[in-house]
């Protein structure tokens, strides 16, 4: 029996006996999927339809559709052999799975409900774009598939000439798809680039690119450094459930070594926890490692976490490149909660040094620190905000000063409005401090006494007035001029009291644009300016069309008394401050230039300039950085008499002037980028540092060339120059040589 023309069949009857049918050709689209029923209905669509009574056979030909339990199967002709039920499809066989996976064959021959096929010149796609086609495969009970001399590819063929071979290809004598288990064997495997062969295992596996996590051999890397010698690294990744995972990553050199790393991570559904755990044979000893770190939600408001870092030594930190040129580890643990318009914290914190200009004695344990903060809605009598800043640290040095404070700030400002536009501001600050410290005559205050017991409560009151000018224009934009003034009161503050307190946040100080209006410029509250000033400023800016801009400030401060609290040259000691300024420029869209310094009010002379322009055109970014100052602060950290800044005599090294050029430089053209940077100390003529980059990347494959090379001494070393190689292969991974 013969029907001709488009045919849509739905085998859920009798006829042409349908039960047998239907069963044949649902062990045909069925496949292995579990979740379906076999005895399902099935429906197919063909240009023809035969049954041979003879050979008790069904034969569908031209543009065959068949769909059952969510899978999809094209082919040129199906045939059924009722009696042996197997299932012949041929010309231009298509297998779509419900993921979507489709499954490609000139000639397949299905039997035992599907679960077992032999197939002819096989092509699959998976996820991810990748491809893999073989002369000829065989699946064995639905679960596994062997194929012939498979060809494995996550690379777009070329448009122009799909014949030529991908970027990369894996070539191997034969290859087992575990379909279960979501994993690809091959053996004797061949990597080639462009068709040539560079790279030979006798065995590998990959995970189906639609698999995110699976536990087995993670790509290895090799290379070279003066450290280590040559070395291999084989890591070994180890599912550990739904949401954990552990990577184990040996460590095989000539001279050092071996070593072993060890990454456990794990995810909960109110945190997570990550900790990294190495140790392994260096310079003749033991060396050893431990990053750990976590967060946990208690409720909706509140939080506690940790971090714990310690290491046996710098130099196998820098030896086996797990946290290279750290000059400390910061350990801690917190309790932290978030309200409308607050935060509090509780945390301890402790300090492991890394270099050797750091004394591990005189490193501080901070336990407990307490911080709360509160900023307030509007009132609707004023319009005003309130803020309130507290906290509580005890800080215990085995050398050096040891200091608990207790500080109380609240503060409140007001919004208003005078005739002719006015706007402006009124603030009322109290910086408020309880201090109990022993030890003041050590680092880091080097005060004249040993211990204090002192508290101080420092009121501030200030109005802040712009008067803003705004023009605007249909061709030239908008431009505005605003003078700014502001009226600080507060009482006078000396350096009287200075040598009872101990200085924990205030050690440094940059007056520019960024504290102009600040009520006390120091950045913390142990050191503390008073009396009667005024800041004044005048802010310009023009907002052309097409998003140009230009805004600049410049201003200054006059007090009413010279305040000795200030550090020399820092441009706050006489009565009238230093001049600041700030200018940023951008004149089109892809350039722009910001300039932030301070000028003597004396000479006009260069105090500190910081300058910065990028350029971008998309393929071509241009960055440049300048800064000078005319003092070092580093000085005050880490010479021994540093305390003599109580005293205005800071150390000679502390006016050293600093002068450094940044540049760096990158652009990209098709397939190619290529970058580089480099910082120079201008006061030296040396270079700090140099880095370089070159890559080429595609659809599926990346190959970058990495080069840094520091010249400055780290941890007493001589600088260090770094090479690195790294391929990255799409669903595969990432391969890296390096030299140092």
């Amino acid at each position: 029996m013969t029907r001709t023309g488009r045919i849509l069949l739905l085998l859920a009857s009798t006829c042409l006996g349908a039960p047998a049918l239907a069963q044949s050709v649902g062990a045909l689209v069925s496949g292995p999927a579990p979740s379906g029923n076999k005895n399902a209905p099935v429906s197919f669509t063909a240009d023809s339809l035969t049954y041979d009574k003879t050979g008790n056979l069904i034969i569908a030909s031209g543009h065959v559709t068949a769909l059952q339990n969510g899978q999809t199967l094209h082919a040129d002709k199906i045939t059924i052999n009722r009696k042996t039920n197997v299932v012949t499809a041929s010309g231009h066989v298509a297998l779509v799975q419900p993921g979507g996976e489709t499954v490609y064959a000139d000639h397949v021959v299905l039997s035992d409900n599907m679960k077992n096929a032999v197939m002819k010149f096989v092509a699959a796609r998976l996820a991810e774009n990748a491809r893999i086609i073989a002369n000829g495969a065989r699946r064995y009970n639905g679960k596994i598939d062997e194929l012939s001399k498979p060809v494995y590819s996550a690379c777009n063929l070329c448009k122009s000439d799909p014949r030529s071979p991908p970027t990369w290809a894996i070539r191997a004598t034969s290859a087992t798809r575990d379909l279960e288990h979501k994993m690809i064997e091959f053996r004797n495997a061949t990597l080639l680039l462009k068709g040539v062969p560079v790279f030979w295992l006798p065995y590998m596996t990959e995970p189906d690119p639609s698999v995110k996590r699976q536990t087995g051999l993670l790509i290895p890397s090799a290379g070279a450094t003066s450290q280590l010698g040559a070395f291999a690294i084989i890591p070994y990744y180890i599912t550990l459930g739904k949401s954990a995972d552990l990577t184990l990553a040996p460590v095989l050199a000539t001279k050092q070594g071996p070593a072993l790393k060890a990454d456990y991570r794990e995810s909960f559904n109110h945190g997570y926890l990550d900790v990294k755990l190495s140790g392994g044979r260096d310079r003749g000893h033991f060396g050893n490692s431990i990053f750990a770190n976590g967060t946990f939600d208690i409720n909706n408001n509140w939080r506690t976490g940790f971090s714990f870092n310690r290491a046996s030594n710098p130099q196998y930190l820098d030896d086996f490149s797990i946290l290279p040129n750290a000059s400390y580890l910061e350990s801690n643990i917190y309790v932290e909660g978030f309200g409308a318009g607050s935060y509090a914290r509780l945390d301890a914190q402790t300090y492991q040094g890394l270099v050797a200009s750091v004394n591990q004695s005189e490193l501080p344990i901070v336990a407990p620190y307490g911080q709360y903060h509160f900023v307030s809605q509007p009132d609707r009598l004023l319009g005003g905000t309130f803020r309130l800043n507290m906290n509580v640290f005890n800080v215990m040095r085995n050398v050096g000063t040891n200091t608990r404070r207790l500080a109380f700030i609240p503060s409140y400002s007001v919004p208003f409005m005078l005739p002719e536009g006015i706007t402006g501001t009124a603030r009322l600050q109290l910086d408020a401090a309880y201090y109990n410290a022993d030890k003041l005559n050590q680092q880091p205050n080097y005060s004249t006494i040993q211990q204090s017991s002192i508290g101080r409560a420092q009121p501030y009151g200030a109005v802040m007035l712009r008067w803003p000018f705004i023009r605007s224009t249909a061709h030239w934009g908008s431009q505005l001029i605003e003078p700014i003034v502001q009226f600080v009161a507060s009482p006078v503050t000396g350096i009287s009291e200075n040598y009872k307190i101990p200085n924990e946040d205030s050690l440094d100080l940059e007056f520019s644009t960024a504290n102009l209006f600040a009520l006390n410029r120091y950045p913390g509250i142990d050191r503390l300016e008073g009396g009667a000033r005024v800041d004044y400023a005048l802010h310009a800016a023009w907002y052309l069309p097409r998003g140009m801009t230009v805004d600049g400030l410049i201003g200054q401060s006059y007090r009413f008394h010279k305040d000795y609290v200030y550090l020399p040259a820092s441009g706050l000691q006489d009565n009238v401050s230093d001049i600041v300024a700030g200018l940023e420029v951008a004149p089109t869209p892809w350039f722009n230039l910001a300039y932030h310094g301070r000028l003597s009010h004396k000479s006009f002379g260069n105090r500190m300039t910081d300058l910065a322009a990028n350029f971008s055109t998309g393929p071509l970014n241009f960055s440049t950085g300048y800064l000078y100052t005319s003092t070092n602060p580093y000085a005050l950290y880490d010479n021994t008499v540093q305390g003599q800044v109580i005293n205005l005599d800071p150390p000679a090294a502390y006016f050293t002037s600093r002068k450094e050029i940044t540049a760096s430089v990158s652009t990209h053209f098709g397939p190619w980028s290529l970058s580089g940077g480099m910082q120079r100390n201008l006061e030296t003529s040396q270079f700090d540092e140099i880095n370089a980059a070159a890559g080429w990347q595609n659809d599926c494959f990346g190959v970058n060339l990495i080069f840094y090379k520091r010249y400055t001494s780290f941890n007493l070393d001589n600088g260090s120059t770094l090479v690195l190689l790294q391929f990255n292969f799409k669903t595969l991974g990432t391969v890296g040589f390096n030299a140092l």
